[in-house]
């Protein structure tokens, strides 16, 4: 059923991820489904690991980097349980420098837990899963992840009963039963319920407090009841296979008690299960050896049986190649086999117990093989056993003081580190903060220097132009004088002809008639003619006078007349020829004084350019008025220059900057040895 359910969803995410209407959107979605396929409690192992390979295949294609995350974290801890632990490894790792770089707090505590699980597995890097176990300690409680505390609370009391810690683990695991009440009964919490209580029994039988211990191992049996059968504990773990390792605890709690009534009539129950065997052939070996041990140490006679049972459990686990079960049954075996005299299979039982405790590092069986061979061999060879023993139980107890102080260390420095951590990132924080502020404040230094420069390049431009508007003033209030004392010199010959000159001739006029009233002939012909003559004079002075007297300098002429005389001047001290032409009437005085005093520093600009380089012989300047334009050419005969290479000279550069001001356009047309003509147009508006 799973494989076909695996196929549907195969096709379902095909279609989803090549349909035409294809979206990011649908392909989260498809990651999310298949995410939760494979933590479906109901599909095996290596369906849910397909589920999360697709998934994990899918987010890379997102090219997000959180979804890559939480995909790979899932399908790291599925390669775990398929006990690929290299490739888990690899990928945890990733995942965790992944999780910090986008500080994920989720998916570091996701990370950091499965990490702490896999040196858990390892069982010889306890410190390595301590500390991934601590993280993910600190921030379960940081997030208030209850579940995820109580797992992890667990998990360490489970190293630390590993380490014979078993006083801390305890206290770890009480923690977590607080933690446990308070959530509401299911089927998950109550597997969680059993997992603890069996630690805190185990550890009170470490302990040696053996009625608490059978105490909470019986609270461990009515959880496990409770657990509804369709509930799957875990990978490797069922019901049924919990309901064998209490029973086997609780005897033997009871074979240390030396109760071994109760231990055997446990095993006598187990043992009535004929299907035992197929079921789970290692608890049944155990059962077997563990009957037979108790039966010997109650000092049963029936010798037979007990030998019967300690090979046929010795059998099974050698064929199974379980050798914790090897080391731990063959010492039982040889403490048997030394008490009833056959020291030869003791002595191999127990040589070989040693040797393969050694190899998996199981030294309390070392340590009980030791002994055994201490009692076996005689002489020098015998009292080496008991030394390496005594020596082995020595380092065990100290190992085991190390311990206790282990995991408290790496909590210390790991909490040393967090804090470290904290400091320097608040320390870096506080950098960066600085430094923005040192690079704000050169900004705005610079910002205001510019600022000022801008504001004096402004007040220079403003006193300049204030500067050519008096002196332009200043020249036209000059000129108005000039042009009135001509004024007034001409009102004063008008006068002067009008009263002295005509009063005179008038006269003599006068004078004349009444000599012509005399009739003589000869007379007549000459005072008429002088009559004629004295009239003649007279209206051409009066004429004069009237002309004098009425031709006023108008205000229109003072700009031309200003121009005039500058280039007048220029033309005495450089020789060329000049001529000013007004094409059409320009009422100067309704021009603005600015475009005025512009357009003749333009002018100035061209002309000295002209002397400077063109060495022309003549200079012409058009004016004219053209749809509310004033029209300026400026053409010279001089030696010309290409207009199509770029000049760098400031003559030019002042011109159009001028030009520009006055919102105004220009052109030259230039040739060597032809001449130039600068085009230049100003809206009057």
């Amino acid at each position: 059923m799973n494989k076909y359910c695996f196929f549907i969803a195969c096709l379902l995410v095909w279609f989803n991820t090549n349909s035409q209407n294809n979206s990011f959107d649908v392909m989260l979605d498809s990651i999310q489904r298949l995410r939760r396929f494979s933590k479906n409690e109901k599909s095996n192992l290596d369906i849910k690991f397909k589920y999360a390979k697709l998934a994990s295949d899918l987010s890379y294609k997102t090219k997000i980097d959180s979804t890559i995350l939480i995909s790979n974290t899932n399908l790291a801890y599925l390669y775990m349980l398929k006990n690929n632990l290299e490739h888990s490894k690899k990928m945890l790792d990733k995942n965790l420098k992944l999780a910090y770089k986008l500080n994920d707090s989720s998916s570091i505590l996701n990370t950091c837990s499965i990490l702490g699980y896999y040196h858990h597995l390892l069982g010889t890097q306890n410190d390595s899963a301590y500390y991934y176990y601590d993280i993910a300690l600190k921030l379960s409680r940081k997030f208030k992840s209850v579940s995820i505390e109580i797992d992890i609370l667990n998990n360490i009391a489970e190293l630390q009963s590993d380490e014979h810690n078993y006083v801390n683990s305890d206290a770890n695991l009480i923690e977590a039963i607080n933690k446990i009440n308070s959530l509401p009964i299911n089927d998950e919490n109550l597997d969680k319920r059993y997992y603890l209580y069996n630690q805190i029994a185990t550890n009170a039988k470490h302990l040696k407090l053996y009625d608490k211990a059978i105490e909470y191992y019986q609270k461990t049996l009515l959880f496990n009841d409770k657990i509804s059968d369709e509930h799957e504990l875990g990978i490797y773990v069922n019901k049924f296979k919990n309901y064998l390792d209490i029973k086997i605890n609780l005897a033997e709690v009871y074979k240390e008690k030396k109760d071994y009534k109760k231990a055997l009539f446990i095993y006598k129950e187990l043992l009535e299960d004929k299907s035992l065997l197929k079921k789970d052939p290692l608890s049944y070996m155990t059962i077997l050896n563990n009957k037979a041990y108790n039966l010997f140490l109650s000092k049963n006679s029936n010798t037979k049986h007990i030998n019967s049972l300690f090979n046929k459990a010795y059998k099974i686990c050698d064929s199974l190649n379980a050798l914790y079960e090897i080391a731990a049954g063959g010492n039982d075996m040889a403490e048997f086999y030394h008490a009833i005299n056959k020291k030869d299979s003791a002595l191999i039982l127990s040589k070989r117990s040693y040797k393969i405790g050694k190899s998996i590092k199981e030294y309390y069986e070392v340590s009980r093989a030791l002994l055994t061979l201490s009692k076996i061999e005689e002489g020098e060879m015998g009292k080496q056993y008991l030394y390496e023993h005594i020596k082995l139980n020595d380092s065990l107890l100290d190992i085991e003081r190390a311990s206790r102080n282990k995991f408290a260390r790496i909590q210390y420095e790991t909490d040393n580190y967090i804090d470290e951590t904290k400091r320097l990132g608040t320390q870096n924080i506080l950098i960066v903060i600085i430094g923005l502020i040192i690079i704000l404040i050169f900004i705005l230094i610079f910002i205001i220097r510019i600022q000022i420069t801008k504001n004096k390049m402004l007040r220079f431009e403003s006193e300049q132009q204030k500067a050519n508007d008096e002196i332009y003033s200043l020249m036209l209030r000059q000129q108005a004088k000039v042009e009135e004392g001509r004024l007034l010199e001409r009102h004063r010959i008008s006068e002067e002809l009008h009263d002295g000159i005509l009063n005179k001739l008038s006269g003599s006029r006068l004078g004349l008639e009444f000599l012509s009233m005399d009739e003589s002939n000869s007379n007549k012909k000459n005072y008429s003619f002088y009559i004629n003559e004295i009239q003649s004079i007279e209206r051409e002075i009066r004429d004069l006078s009237h002309e004098l007297k009425n031709t006023l300098l108008d205000a229109d002429k003072n700009f031309i007349t200003i121009l005039e005389e500058y280039i007048h001047n220029q033309s005495k001290l450089n020789a060329f020829a000049y001529s000013i032409n007004q094409n059409n009437v320009i009422f100067w005085e309704d021009i603005n004084d600015y475009i005025k005093i512009n357009l003749y520093r333009i002018i100035q600009e061209a002309i000295q350019n002209t002397i400077k380089h063109a060495k022309a012989n003549s200079i012409t300047i058009n004016l004219s008025i053209n749809s509310n334009n004033l029209c300026v050419e400026i053409i010279d005969d001089g030696m010309g220059f290409d207009s199509t290479q770029k000049n760098e000279g400031i003559g030019l550069v002042n011109i159009e900057s001028r030009i520009s001001k006055l919102k105004g356009a220009y052109k030259i047309k230039s040739e060597i040895k032809k001449g130039t003509a600068l085009m230049i147009i100003i809206p009057l508006s």
